[in-house]
């Protein structure tokens, strides 16, 4: 059951992933789509025990868009088979949040996963293809409706 609280579209801005009309890639978008992700499903996951922690919506939407900025220099190393594995790091949420104990940042990094693996389920049948087209223009970050 989702915690009481706004959507991920509605804290979540697509102009957090670029600062000029180059920077409107399709691999910008997929970290949009994830920040996105990352926000709904821990609202849904652990949503009463992040409000325990006192992270209130506005922390875990900013805490979305850096996660999911850091997943893009991974998938980067991932795409020019410098690493083997896409990977979440302990420290990635550590560095965020550094009075978290570890089992809550274990929590975390659950639904990260989570939130990774159903983007990339979407991703395989999307024709839109951010990942195999990460450095195309987007032209979903024209969208009026989602800058408002």
């Amino acid at each position: 059951m989702k915690e009481e609280g706004r959507s991920g579209l509605s804290m979540i801005k697509p102009t957090s992933f670029y600062s000029s009309k180059n920077e409107k890639t399709k691999l910008n978008w997929f970290c949009y789509e994830l920040s996105v992700g990352i926000y709904d499903d821990m609202k849904d996951d652990i949503g009463k025990r992040l409000k325990k922690h006192k992270i209130r919506d506005e922390v875990l939407a900013e805490f979305s868009i850096y996660i999911s900025k850091k997943m893009k220099d991974v998938i980067l190393q991932k795409l020019s088979c410098r690493i083997e594995n896409v990977y979440f790091s302990h420290e990635m949420i550590e560095s965020y949040f550094p009075n978290l104990d570890d089992k809550f940042i274990n929590k975390m990094l659950d639904s990260i996963s989570k939130t990774w693996d159903k983007q990339l389920s979407f991703c395989e049948i999307c024709p839109t293809r951010c990942i195999s087209e990460k450095d195309a223009y987007c032209t979903m970050f024209n969208d009026k409706n989602l800058l408002k």
